[in-house]
């Protein structure tokens, strides 16, 4: 398969946290020192109960490092040309317990639902206002053999049981803006929402904070967990609002009952427990994130490139950051490995990337590549769900196929 640059613009937003709940590690691998670290690879100590990893340096050799083939096993598209192998707005993807693949489809607002091989076997959802109906899917999650549909205006549909899902309710929660869904595997979801808060008093970045709410199935609140940092977005406190130049977002992922949360600020994660208890922060101290004016001023000169003149100077007047963002995204694997994507300004794209991995217990065991603009979903034991828009503009769902080395969980 040969992977052209695609339009990365179909990322889900994600959110951040403050309490118990944690902060990320993403980019690319490497240790800069002006000497090279001859100490233990991972270090930890206990801080009021909480404990601290820090890993240093990643372990992973030629032999044992992780690996993604480099085609893929399938790609859905290819198997076209019928209307169910068409994809506009892909929004998520998940692998059903039976095997089935799960494809979020946000241009017409279906979860398409095919075999292994790649057969279509059902089509459920649909753009409307009915039952079942979506206004904008914005994305999916796997509760059981169920799945739970997130729709633009904080409804969550659910469907079940697969292969052949039905529509049984539809949650409303039009009292939040719901960012995500996260199961945490004892009948309950995690929710980032997004809060309301008065404009800032001086212009400048600022960080609308996200409340992270505890959901059972019927999309009754259990708790409040905490807040989270949110989105950068800078306002001149007159006329303009907008993004920064290299913008943070926190990111929350879950697994195996427990929550993950990152800010973007640092190469930190935390994770938590179900009652948002913090367990642990696992962090690459020192990692680097400085930027140079060059590389600040050619993001600039990018985004003045694509504006109309009436907002040219806004966008002059963006204050240019220190530091890069820590990652720009993070899934949890079913081993416990936290899975971290580097960061790209708009004008660093177009290679491969690194995928920077973290072992369930907190070793830092190197880089997996992804091809150049695949935008991974979803991480199995053996398998990456992504997809990647071909130079004509056609999406591909795609399943890569996972070589785990000797190192790591699952390896």
């Amino acid at each position: 398969m040969t992977i052209h640059r695609m339009n990365t613009g179909h990322s889900i937003p994600r959110p951040a946290l403050s309490r118990g709940i944690f902060a990320l590690l993403l980019l690319p691998l490497v240790a800069t020192c002006d000497r090279p670290y001859d100490g233990p690879p991972v270090t930890g100590h206990d801080s009021a109960g909480v404990r601290i990893v820090e890993a240093h340096v990643p372990v992973w050799t030629d032999s044992t490092a992780w690996r993604l083939d480099p085609e893929p096993v399938l790609d859905l598209h290819a198997l076209g040309p019928a209307d169910a192998y068409t994809f506009f707005r892909i929004r998520g993807m998940r692998r059903l317990g039976d095997g089935t693949l799960a494809v979020a489809n946000s241009g017409t607002g279906e979860i398409r639902l095919f075999s292994e091989l790649g057969d279509h076997i059902a089509s459920v959802g649909g753009q409307g206002e009915g039952p079942g109906e979506f206004g904008r899917l914005e994305g999916i999650e796997l509760v059981g053999d169920s799945i739970f549909a997130l729709d633009s205006d904080g409804d969550i549909a659910v469907f079940g049981p697969a292969p052949d899902p039905t529509h049984v309710r539809t949650m409303s929660l039009h009292y939040v803006k719901v960012r995500s869904l996260h199961s945490l595997d004892d009948g309950t979801l995690v929710v980032p929402t997004i809060t309301s808060e008065p404009p800032p008093a001086a212009p400048g970045i600022v960080r609308t904070p996200h409340a992270l709410l505890r959901l059972d199935l019927d999309g009754a609140l259990v708790d409040s967990i905490g807040t989270a940092a949110g989105g950068e977005e800078y306002t001149d406190n007159v006329s303009f609002s907008g993004t920064p130049l290299f913008p943070r977002e926190s990111i929350v992922d879950s697994r195996n009952g427990r929550i993950y949360y990152g800010s973007a600020d640092l190469m930190e994660v935390r994770e938590l427990g179900p009652d948002g208890e913090l367990l642990r922060v696992l962090r690459i101290p020192d990692y680097p994130l400085e930027l140079s004016e060059e590389l600040v001023e050619a993001e600039r000169q990018e985004r003045l490139g694509s504006v109309p003149p009436m907002l040219r100077q806004a966008i002059q007047s963006l204050p240019a950051p220190a530091t890069r963002p820590a990652y720009r995204d993070m899934l949890v694997d079913p081993t416990g490995a936290i899975w971290l994507r580097p960061f790209e300004g708009i004008t660093e794209g177009g290679t491969p990337l690194d995928w920077q991995v973290i072992d369930a217990d907190g070793t830092w065991l190197g880089g997996v590549t992804v091809p150049t603009n695949v935008r991974i979903w979803d991480i199995g034991v053996d398998e990456v769900l992504g997809s990647w828009i071909d130079e004509l503009g056609q999406q591909h769902p795609l399943v890569f196929r996972l070589r785990r080395g000797g190192v790591g969980a699952g390896g």
